[in-house]
């Protein structure tokens, strides 16, 4: 996936960007990992995802993560509250939430957690070449964050 560095102040709402970011523990589809990126998340450190912007600023702007889950269309049978997640086609509707559309530069299944949105201060930054998924998309997403 190509990327180009940019400042934060060139960002838009709807731009994908490659960031740092804190994964929620409720949001690893496998709780019992050993992986290293688990290790990670469960010593609460930052781990670089995709994320959407949801409020761009000069100085920093507003993000949540995106998961693929191994490109799989449904969740992990392991989240007993899918409410979390608002997926992009090919993603299968789980909760109340109807996809969104597919990405243009990702045809893989997407979810972005609705767990919270976490601020980005670091530039510059990688946004992914042609990653937008429009102010529509994001603003429905902003709307059904949970915190």
């Amino acid at each position: 996936m190509p990327f180009t560095e940019v400042p934060l102040n060139t960002l838009v709402v709807g731009d994908i960007i490659y960031c740092d970011v804190r994964i929620d523990k409720n949001d690893m589809a496998d709780p019992n990992s050993k992986s290293t990126t688990a290790r990670k998340i469960n010593n609460g450190q930052p781990v670089t995802r995709l994320a959407v912007v949801l409020v761009a600023g000069a100085t920093s702007v507003r993000v949540t993560y995106l998961a693929t889950f191994a490109g799989a269309t449904a969740l992990p049978a392991s989240f007993a509250d899918k409410s979390y997640w608002y997926p992009f086609t090919p993603a299968t509707k789980e909760s109340t939430y109807d996809p969104l559309p597919a990405r243009a530069d990702s045809p893989v299944a997407q979810w972005a957690s609705l767990r919270a949105t976490q601020t980005v201060t670091q530039t510059p930054v990688k946004r992914v070449d042609g990653g937008n998924i429009g102010t529509a998309s994001a603003d429905l997403i902003r709307a059904a964050m949970k915190a």
